[in-house]
Order: structure tokens, then C-alpha cells, then sequence
């Protein structure tokens, strides 16, 4: 690369580096400092740590900081799964398994310190690439996966836009470090590379500081109307409900009311035709007036209740629990088990047991 271009490249890199940091600064200082920011301010840091390593003059002028600097730079694909699982994965938690692909790269980390060549260095990079491309990949699954059952408008948007810059931007990266695996990339491969990274650093900052609250941070899930509820009783609960939603509300509660949650597979499509309202108002109001994120949470929370219910019965005992899934709404026990679990901690079996007495 010529000194020019080099030049360039640089500044380019730097200014990325620079907008990463105010852009991870932005998340640190927005109160609560929540699970969710924590994650994205680190993966932010770690972009910024991997523009700084894969520029020769950046690299020299951190001097000694490098070492960090590599540490989070190799980590960074996984530092981002981590992040984008938590911003559209509402049940997401971190688990031991969430660490396995942080194992995966880690003899790439140890070999980088150690100074490993040879074909031990080689394996690494390979599973480094593999670990990546793996991170990126499901991270767009995930965000289009749950893409229906998002009720929060402004995050259902970025979805997209997020499943297309993720994989533009996994293309660029993973093409300009397969070239310069195999030998030097050419200038304007670098150089494409440092500008689309940019853009979509800068993108991504202006998204971060227009967008609502709601979708980054969450918000409390109001205790949703349970099934016996009346409509005088949905005054109190949506005291603030634009005038033009009550009868929308109101059809809602009817119908919640006489248990269509019980039908298998009900989407946000299929209950709006039924509420006789677009889907967007019908998000909005299980969003905003009930304080729900997702759908199938809305649906959960009627399901489970009379699972529960179901299960505390002494007359309902020898009940099979598949049955009591298929009653309350679920194709399947396998979603009604991980459900149950994920809202009361326990299995149904052990809930029943419990609730009986049986020890």
C-alpha cells in the first residue's frame, strides 16, 4: 500500500476508533446502566480494539496497549453474539454455553501471546473464522427470527436493518481477512473495508441516539388483565389510552376474555384480524398500554396462569401435562416446558409435585 493510501486508511480507522468510543461512552452513561448497555458498550470497545488491530501505524502508536487491545479484538465476534442475542432476545440469558464460542478462540488468543506458528496458528485462525461466521450468522437469525413477535415498533425496523448491515458488514471482514490470510490484501480491499466500517460505525451511532428508551433499556411488563377481567376493570388499567384505541382495547379484552389464547399457533396477525384492527395498532396497544415487548409473552402470561392452575388442581392430578400444554394453547410440550420454566423456575412436573404436596 502506498503512502497515501495508507495515510488514508489510517485517518479512516481512526475516526471509526474515535466514533466507537463516544458511542460506547453513550451507552455507559445512560442510567440504569442495565446488563443490556454493559454488552453493547463492551462490544463497541471491542470494534473499536479490532480497527486498531489491523492497522500497522495504529498498532505501533498504542505502543504496549496492544495487548488488551489484541485480547478484545479476537474476542470480538463473540462480545457481539453476546449483544445481539440480549437486544432482540428478550428471554436471553447468559448461561455456561454462551462461553463456548469464547473457548473456541481461545488457543487463537493463547497462540497470538505465545507466538505459535505453524500449522497450530493455522487451525486457530480457521476456527476463529468458523466462530465468527457463526456469530453473525445466528445473530441475523435471531434478529429476524423474533421479527413477527416483536410488539416495539422501532425495534422491529431495525431488525432488518440490522440483519443487512451484519451481513454486509460480516461479508467485508470476512473477505478482506480470508485475502490477507492467504497473502496481502490488495489497497482498495483495506481500504473498502475501513470506509463501509465507518459508515456503518456512524449509522449505527445516529441510531443509537434517536432511537426510543424502550428499545434498548426495556421496560417494566404491567401485569397483563387475567383472563376473568371486565372492561370497566381496563379503565384502571389504561387510564392514558388514546381515545381512538378503547374499542380496539376493548375487543381485546373480550376476546382474551373468552380464551382465544387457547388457539394453537394465534399470531399478531391472526388476533388483529380478529380485533378488527392493522397489526401496528394492535402492537401498540399490547406494547404500550400493557407494557409488553413481545407476543408471545402476551399470550404466556394467560397460558401459564391457567397451567398453572391447572397443575395446583387436586382434581386435575392425574392430568398428563402434555394435555394441559395442549389445552392452554401449546403445539407441543417442549415450548410449554422451556415457558413454565423460564416463569417460575421450575419444571411443570416439579410445580405439580410442589403444589400437592407429593414432595
Amino acid at each position: 500500500m502506498s503512502q497515501d493510501l495508507l495515510l488514508i486508511d489510517t485517518l479512516l480507522r481512526g475516526m471509526t476508533v474515535g466514533a466507537e468510543v463516544l458511542i460506547a461512552l453513550v451507552f455507559l452513561s445512560r442510567r440504569p446502566l442495565t446488563w443490556r448497555r454493559g454488552l453493547g458498550a463492551a462490544f463497541i470497545l471491542a470494534a473499536a480494539c479490532y480497527m486498531i488491530n489491523t492497522s500497522v501505524p495504529l498498532i505501533h502508536a498504542v505502543g504496549p496497549l496492544i495487548i488488551p487491545i489484541s485480547l478484545l479484538s479476537i474476542t470480538a465476534p463473540v462480545i457481539f453474539w453476546w449483544f445481539a442475542l440480549s437486544l432482540f432476545d428478550d428471554g436471553y440469558r447468559m448461561r455456561l454455553r454462551s462461553l463456548i464460542p469464547l473457548l473456541l478462540v481461545a488457543p487463537l488468543v493463547i497462540f497470538h501471546f505465545s507466538g505459535v506458528t505453524g500449522s497450530l496458528w493455522a487451525a486457530a485462525i480457521v476456527m476463529s473464522r468458523i466462530v465468527m461466521i457463526s456469530a453473525f450468522g445466528h445473530a441475523i437469525y435471531t434478529a429476524l427470527r423474533y421479527l413477527n413477535d416483536d410488539l416495539i415498533e422501532g425495534r422491529r425496523r431495525f431488525r432488518i436493518i440490522f440483519a443487512v448491515a451484519v451481513g454486509i458488514t460480516g461479508f467485508i471482514i470476512n473477505y478482506s481477512e480470508t485475502v490477507g490470510f492467504r497473502d496481502e490484501p490488495p489497497a482498495w480491499v483495506l481500504l473498502f473495508q475501513a470506509v463501509a466500517l465507518l459508515i456503518m460505525t456512524l449509522a449505527f451511532g445516529v441510531w443509537l441516539l434517536s432511537m426510543r428508551s424502550e428499545v434498548l433499556d426495556g421496560q417494566a411488563v404491567a401485569a397483563a388483565p387475567p383472563p376473568g377481567k371486565t372492561v370497566d376493570d381496563g379503565e384502571a388499567i389504561a387510564p392514558m389510552m388514546r381515545a381512538a384505541d378503547r374499542p380496539a382495547y376493548e375487543r381485546l379484552s373480550a376476546l382474551m376474555q373468552e380464551g382465544v389464547w387457547r388457539e394453537e399457533g394465534l399470531s399478531v396477525a391472526s388476533l388483529a384480524a380478529k380485533v378488527a384492527v392493522p397489526e401496528h395498532q394492535l402492537r401498540a396497544i399490547i406494547n404500550g398500554q400493557l407494557g409488553y415487548r413481545n407476543f408471545s409473552a402476551f399470550l404466556n402470561s394467560y397460558r401459564l396462569e391457567e397451567a398453572k392452575r391447572a397443575l395446583c388442581d387436586p382434581e386435575q392430578a392425574r392430568r398428563q401435562v402434555l394435555q394441559i400444554a395442549l389445552d392452554v394453547g401449546y403445539g407441543s410440550i417442549a415450548p410449554f416446558n422451556r415457558a413454565f420454566k423460564d416463569a417460575t423456575g421450575k419444571t411443570p412436573t416439579e410445580f405439580r409435585k410442589a403444589a400437592l404436596g407429593e414432595g
